[in-house]
């Protein structure tokens, strides 16, 4: 609230994504919060949380690890204390340690982590085809509510 008025929550969403599979979920999200994704490798270093008090971040699952272009990203984003984020991504596999790396980076930054994401992505051998589909990104949309109720009442 500021100056006695209930502002509209500032959302953003940043994604890496080498096949395009957490495009598609990060597209989805930003679709549901009324803003456009975009590609972490495209902003540039030392992003200013100020006009933001909700950032979405999501990458695949490469070796267990975030792609390198969301990990550059978080690192150089300017400390942002009192902020939220939540995280999202995809894995051909079941694994999801790329989201615990970027919990733990925003959450260096001062940044509270408010729930995290991830579904199945296709991967070049053709394994999960088919994925994310439809349903996976209806779920991711209903994620980003979930979390965007979470500031709402904090």
């Amino acid at each position: 609230m500021e100056n006695g008025k209930l502002q509209k929550t500032r959302v953003s969403v940043f994604y890496y994504s080498k096949s395009g599979n957490t495009k598609k979920i990060a597209d989805a999200i930003a679709e549901e919060m009324g803003v456009s994704a975009v590609q972490a490798g495209d902003v540039g270093k030392g992003y200013d949380m100020k006009k933001c008090d909700l950032l979405f971040v999501g990458s695949g699952n490469y070796a267990k690890k975030a792609g390198k272009e969301m990990i550059s990203f978080l690192e150089t984003l300017l400390p942002a204390d009192g902020k939220t984020a939540a995280v999202f991504g995809t894995a051909g596999g079941s694994g999801k340690e790329q989201l615990e790396e970027m919990k733990k980076i925003l959450q260096r930054k001062g940044i509270k982590v408010l729930g995290d994401w991830t579904c199945l992505g296709q991967e070049y051998s053709l394994k999960n085809m088919g994925h994310p589909d439809e349903e996976d990104c209806v779920s991711a949309r209903k994620f980003s509510k979930r979390i965007l109720k979470k500031i709402e009442i904090i």
